[in-house]
């Protein structure tokens, strides 16, 4: 598609017109990956380090798999608040949605936890469980992404929202960054051109993901409006 360039508990959904605050955060966590490559270009522009500059190029890497990992976390998690502060009848979720609180308050071993689905407590329950998991996300990978946005939101394929169309692109560099995660700079060496490239593929995928999750929010809800502003500036002091 054409891009037009131009928090954790369950709350009221933001009425500005900006992209969603999980884009928002993505961009926040992303201004270290800009400063790490802003500090090497620094040093190999004025001979200061032509090597072992390796350390910016793995840190970079790092951040930018932070900020990935984040904006999945959010997202999902936006988009339950999102439906939560629009729908108020849980009939009318989707039947994958209603399956999985079923479930986790099934297998709860709080044995009262199905008194709190009463009246609308079952929007606190759903983000409750959501977050769960959210946080025992640590491989941001295409399969685990898929499966966590089809219990919790009840899309079949996640992946179908991306950009890529080979999510294995996506894969090759979060275990790109687990590689340096556990061996540090004895991990494989991350060169300029990679990172840049890794850069350009995150960014365009979070924003062809933020665009469709729009109109998947606004048909879910059946609004008559988007849930956020498709308009995406890849510099956060544009916000």
């Amino acid at each position: 598609m054409k891009l037009r360039l131009c928090r954790r508990k369950y709350k009221q959904y933001k009425t500005e017109i900006m992209p969603s605050n999980a884009y928002i955060n993505f961009l926040h966590i992303r201004v270290d990956v800009l400063k790490l490559i802003e500090t090497y270009t620094y040093y190999k522009d004025n001979n200061l380090g032509k090597k072992g500059l390796g350390h910016l190029t793995r840190s970079a890497i790092i951040m930018l798999c932070a900020a990935w990992e984040r904006y999945n976390e959010d997202l999902l998690l936006e988009s339950i608040q999102y439906i939560g502060n629009h729908v108020n009848n849980i009939q009318s979720l989707n039947k994958k949605i209603k399956k999985t609180i079923s479930k986790k308050v099934r297998d709860d071993k709080n044995e009262i936890k199905p008194i709190e689905l009463a009246g609308t407590g079952w929007k606190d329950i759903w983000f409750e469980y959501a977050k769960i998991d959210t946080d025992l996300l640590n491989t941001p990978k295409s399969e685990k992404l898929k499966t966590l946005f089809e219990t919790y939101l009840g899309i079949s394929d996640y992946l179908s929202f991306w950009n890529t169309t080979n999510p294995k692109e996506i894969d090759k560099f979060v275990s790109d960054r687990g590689d340096i995660a556990h061996n540090g700079n004895k991990a494989s060496s991350i060169r300029m051109n990679k990172l840049r490239k890794y850069q350009d593929l995150v960014v365009e995928n979070v924003i062809e993901i933020d665009s469709k999750m729009a109109n998947e929010l606004k048909r879910m809800t059946n609004s008559s409006n988007l849930a956020w502003t498709q308009e995406y500036y890849t510099n956060i002091n544009r916000y």
